[in-house]
């Protein structure tokens, strides 16, 4: 089964053994996916993605991978990853229609074309069915929360000129709260002690002291309390304010309802002619619960009496949250449906080629909707709407007293539906030819062809108010749209040629033209070669070399004019900070250790660009596979996947971080230079005569090919069975370690390996293990899974500092490892009962002492570990 290129199968007995209930779960805990992912955990903060499920292969963006159907490619999410970049959402497909998932681990442009650049996820649906299976699971968490249930049937018709497999899927998923988490449902849970959140607070902008709210708290309804603020670095009393808890408000787990019908199948036409259609339809409704509602302003009141920290005026920073008894939760509902479809015909030409003709139409649409606050109203009831006192701030004269009291009638005028509509396709024309080419000395050369046709489009649009320019418009919520569509023709070659009985090669080459005017890629040809050497029955030596190449994600290109919201260090505040407290500017050092109270929270904003070319790729693989027994094997395979042109919006901090060098001549930097010039022209600043002069305001990003990547590691894998007449043992370890990691952002940076920084969050290494025993009617499996350390989210000042001894240390989390365990016993010859317990020591996420946000750990590393402990029981009936 092996040949030159690493392929990794998961079967649909696999997916059940290891006690994955989803076909995300399955990839998502696949050694090779090594790099970080947006979760439902990040999906109730915000982001552009928060019902979507994808993976990172090798580390790199869950679009570099190509996820494919029965070998089609399927639409796109049409929401964009980070509002910028297209990818395949994984929460269509039912677990009911796989019969297994096959992962080729290196690029594959030369046989695939654009995307295959991290590797190719081909999902092949069940066939070939000729009885009914119906099973029934339930499950539950152990602290509470996530029930599930989930019913499958699939079934069959097999005759002697036909067959067709066809089957359902429901699937209900609750959602969990960080309420149901004792240790994530508080502020007090965090590594540092915590404190309370401002529930309500007007602050002197000068100062920093909070302005006694008397007994507004009490008057607003909220059910917060009045309570001091203490400076925990300093000791220092900051004021009172009205104070809430709100670490339990998110959900951690989306809920999810979800149903699918699915149909795979062929029938004769002639004797050499056969009909095939597959066919896979998912509709899903999502849930989940983010933040409470809170509105923020700077103001400046007028005092006419002279008063005031101006003197004419009163600088003030004004911050509400509004509990969910006044205003409910900010709530997200999502509905989605996916179509895809191949219908085509394929069969033998004079009894010696194979051949297939067919076509592909993948849909997907999805819409949400969310309650947000209206920017207008909230502005009349509580900041005021003059802005002429002062040029550019409200004079915090609303209509309402700031603290108060929310009737229903104010709650039915600050609030409404925020809504985001999209849709994507992805239609393909496709035919191959394959066969014997002709006799050599060592057996036939063989060859195969392709031709392909692929139109692909997308919509995302938002409502009126999202991307207003005017006071119409949400509080604080800004978003993307675009909308396009291009064409690509694509021709490709691949031959197996025996060139000795114990050395094989093979050759592919395919040429993809796109769309002229949408892109400057124009044609690109992938060329790839392998060879395949068995001195010996047992011992297989490969390698690998190819050309791969990524055309510009459809949202890069048509993306319309686009704002989102970041936050970032500034570094100049934070040395200017610096030096004002009188310290030396030679002594200034800029970390987050040093500067987290010039975090600044800025407004970006960006467009597409159709000028944009390819990313290209070179793919080297190098292995090894060695049965040393009949029941005892191995593979061990290097790779390398070095990127170039690689299409990212310019980097926010890192034009922070260029503004920085650029103002006081660092790093070589001529602050008159074109290079620093064009840095400032992109980042916004409060002009000199406002009274937040200098404050980090706003940044202007564009997608550009500017960087360049190099990716390398190993992959090993281990397959043990040992029979014995007290049943079967088996065994199977993978292992993957990423041993560089080198990034350039732009030609001007330093290739830089990141592997072993305190910047890299990545997890080096992955490990899963899995033990099984079957004998007669039972089985059990033991699955352990190892996710390396990650560095600590702020780093000790010392590590940044070139006169320390630690200079250069990363402190590091410790690894994440849990365990799942199935147990199977067949009650009859047709009927099985199946437990399955996931993470069943309960183990929590590797703890962070710096990590002092909510959830208090690295959410992208290690999505999903706060579900914790789960349990489930299915019970299967064959017909």
């Amino acid at each position: 089964m092996e040949n030159a290129s690493p392929v990794v199968i998961i079967s649909d007995e696999d997916i059940k053994n290891r006690g994955f209930t989803t076909a995300f779960d399955a990839l998502k805990n696949l050694a090779q996916n090594t790099g970080q992912i947006q979760g439902d955990e990040f999906g109730s903060q915000g982001g552009f993605t928060p019902n979507a499920q994808t993976i990172s292969l090798r580390g790199l963006a869950p679009g570099q991978a190509l996820i494919l159907l029965n070998g089609r490619r399927l639409a796109e999410n049409p929401t964009p990853y980070n509002g910028q970049s297209n990818f395949v959402s994984l929460s269509s497909i039912p677990t009911a229609a796989i019969e297994r998932i096959e992962v080729l681990t290196n690029g594959a442009s030369a046989i695939y074309g654009s995307d295959a650049v991290a590797g190719v996820v081909n999902i092949i649906l069940k066939d070939d069915v000729d009885s009914t299976t119906v099973s029934v699971m339930g499950g539950t968490t152990k602290d509470g929360g996530g029930d599930e249930v989930r019913l499958q049937v699939a079934s069959g018709i097999t005759t002697s000129d036909m067959s067709w497999t066809y089957g359902l899927e429901y699937h209900d998923i609750d959602p969990i709260f960080a309420s149901d988490r004792d240790w994530l449902d508080s502020n007090f849970d965090s590594p540092t002690g915590g404190s309370y959140s401002y529930g309500i607070v007007v602050q002197d902008a000068y100062s920093g002291l909070n302005v006694d709210p008397g007994d507004g708290c009490e008057r607003s309804g909220s059910g917060y309390e009045r309570r001091m603020r203490t400076s925990t670095a300093s000791g220092r009393e900051l004021g009172y304010y009205c104070a809430t808890d709100t670490a339990g408000d998110y959900s951690i787990q989306n809920g999810r309802e979800k149903l699918s019908g699915f149909v795979s199948g062929s029938m004769d036409i002639s004797n050499n002619t056969e009909f095939f259609l597959d066919a896979l339809v998912t509709t899903q409704e999502a849930q989940n619960r983010g933040f409470r509602h809170f509105i923020f302003e700077p103001v400046i009141e007028p005092t006419p009496d002279g008063s005031g920290n101006l003197g004419w005026g009163n600088y003030l920073l004004k911050q509400r949250m509004f509990s969910f008894e006044e205003l409910g939760p900010k709530s997200s509902s999502f509905d989605e449906k996916n179509i895809n479809v191949t219908a085509g015909m394929r069969g033998m030409l004079s009894n010696f080629y194979e051949w297939e003709v067919s076509y592909s139409h993948s849909v997907a649409d999805f819409e949400s909707r969310r309650a947000w606050l209206k920017n207008e109203v909230v502005m009349d009831y509580f900041f005021g709407s003059d802005e002429a006192f002062y040029p550019g701030f409200l004079d915090g004269n609303g209509q309402y007293d700031f603290y108060a009291p929310i009737t229903d009638e104010m709650r039915n005028e600050l609030l409404g539906e925020q809504v985001i509509n999209g849709d994507s396709y992805s239609r393909t024309l496709f035919g191959s030819i394959s066969g014997d080419l002709f006799e050599m000395p060592a057996g036939m050369a063989q060859f195969a062809a392709v031709v392909e046709y692929n139109k692909q489009g997308y919509d995302l649009m938002q409502d009126e108010r999202t991307l207003s320019d005017t006071e119409v418009s949400w509080w604080g919520l800004t978003g993307t749209e675009g909308g396009g569509d291009r064409d690509r023709w694509a021709l490709g070659m691949e031959f197996g040629i025996p060139l000795l009985e114990t050395l094989d090669l093979s050759l592919a080459a395919r040429y993809d033209k796109y769309d002229d005017d949408t892109t400057d890629v124009g044609g690109r040809l992938s060329p790839m070669v392998g060879l395949e050497y068995r001195p010996i029955d047992s011992l297989l030596l490969r390698a690998t070399y190819g050309k791969s190449f990524r055309a510009p994600d459809m949202h890069y290109v048509f993306a319309g004019d686009s704002g989102f919201y970041t936050t970032v260090y500034d570094w100049t505040a934070c040395r200017e900070g610096f030096v004002a407290d009188g310290g030396n500017p030679d002594d200034f050092i800029p970390s987050g250790a040093n500067c987290q109270q010039y975090t600044a929270n800025i407004e970006g904003t960006r467009a597409g660009s159709t000028t944009l070319e390819e990313e290209k790729g070179t793919n080297i693989g190098v292995g090894i596979v060695y049965d040393l027994t009949d029941n005892l094997s191995f593979t061990l395979d290097w790779y390398e996947i070095e990127l170039e042109d690689i299409v990212t919006d310019e980097s926010v901090s890192g034009l922070i971080g260029d503004e920085y060098d650029c103002n006081y001549g660092l790093d070589g930097r001529d602050p008159d230079s074109a290079f620093c010039q064009n840095v400032y022209s992109k980042i916004e600043r409060a002009g000199g005569d406002d009274v937040n002069a200098g404050d980090l305001t706003g940044v202007n990003v564009s997608p550009t090919n500017a960087s360049r990547q190099l990716i390398s590691g190993y992959d090993a894998t281990v397959r043990y069975n040992y029979p014995t007449e007290f049943g079967d043992f088996t065994f199977r370890a993978e292992y993957t370690n990423t041993q560089s990691y080198k990034y350039q952002a732009t030609p001007e940076d330093e290739y830089t390996d990141y592997r072993n920084l305190a910047s890299f969050y990545d997890p080096r290494t992955s490990l899963t293990g899995v033990v099984g025993y079957q004998y007669q009617d039972f089985a059990v499996y033991l699955t352990g899974r190892r996710v390396g350390s990650t560095p600590w989210d702020t780093q000790p000042a010392e590590h940044s500092n070139p006169d320390s001894d630690q200079f250069g240390d990363v402190s590091r989390t410790s690894p994440y490892v849990y365990f799942n365990l199935t147990a199977q016993y067949r009650l009859t010859d047709n009927s099985s009962i199946t437990f399955t317990g996931n993470n069943i020591t309960d183990r929590r996420p590797p703890e962070d002492d710096t990590w002092t946000s909510w959830p208090y750990y690295n959410i992208f590393a290690y999505g999903g570990a706060s579900r914790g402990a789960s349990y489930y029981l299915e019970y299967v009936h064959r017909f």
